[in-house]
């Protein structure tokens, strides 16, 4: 017996960071889990000798001029934010790393307690395969502009990081895995999170359906 696999996905601001925090902490069913940010894990994965000595060949020295991990990974991220191969790139570096760091700890694992997978590029890493139900938080561009000013972003910036995002979620909800796919309101800044979510599930596992 496996242990639930919940994969947690969104727009930027629209609370899947929160939505994953309530499943792993046990305030959705009252069941604790382990929870694996998948952008924590790529932080880390960026500091592997292995993987320095690539980004080094690729970028040269000057990407590497601060010795601060946070601002490698800016002067890394401003050049393929630009460059869509470069972008490809990277992402085919990382993303197999982060998923096997996701294996490893449901692999170890113990069959009560869930892991609960965070990531803003769920479906292009393949971790849609690795869950068992896939928590897409959903919040209008409205709510989630008035969340991202809170953090220092204007619209453009919103919307730079959300371009990409957005036909990876609708190419998910037609493709193989819509299945496990419940959709969860979260416009609404307010504790009632948890309890939808916990509706939203009882309704996918009754196969009433998807969240509204």
């Amino acid at each position: 017996m496996t242990c639930p696999v919940y994969g947690v996905t969104g727009l930027p601001c629209s609370g899947k960071s929160y939505a994953a925090a309530l499943l792993a902490d046990g305030r959705v069913d009252g069941v604790r889990g382990v929870l694996v940010k998948a952008d924590d894990v790529g932080h880390d994965v960026l500091t592997r000798p292995d993987v320095v000595l690539a980004l080094r060949q690729r970028f040269g020295d000057d990407a590497f001029r601060d010795t601060d991990a946070a601002a490698v990974r800016r002067a890394i991220a401003e050049r393929v934010f630009s460059d869509r191969d470069e972008l490809a790139w990277l992402e085919r570096l990382v993303h197999p790393l982060v998923t096997a760091e996701a294996d490893a700890v449901i692999a170890r694992n113990t069959p009560e307690r869930p892991v609960v997978m965070e990531a803003a590029l769920l479906f292009e890493a393949g971790m849609d395969d690795r869950s068992d139900v896939i928590l897409l938080v959903e919040a209008s561009f409205e709510t989630r502009l008035r969340r991202a000013e809170r953090r220092g972003w204007d619209r453009t910036e919103l919307e730079r990081r959300e371009r990409r995002q957005i036909p990876l979620f609708e190419a998910a909800l037609q493709g193989r895995n819509r299945g496990k796919i419940i959709r969860v309101r979260n416009d609404a800044d307010d504790d009632g999170l948890a309890g939808r979510i916990r509706d939203a599930l009882a309704r996918y596992h009754n196969g009433v359906g998807e969240s509204p």
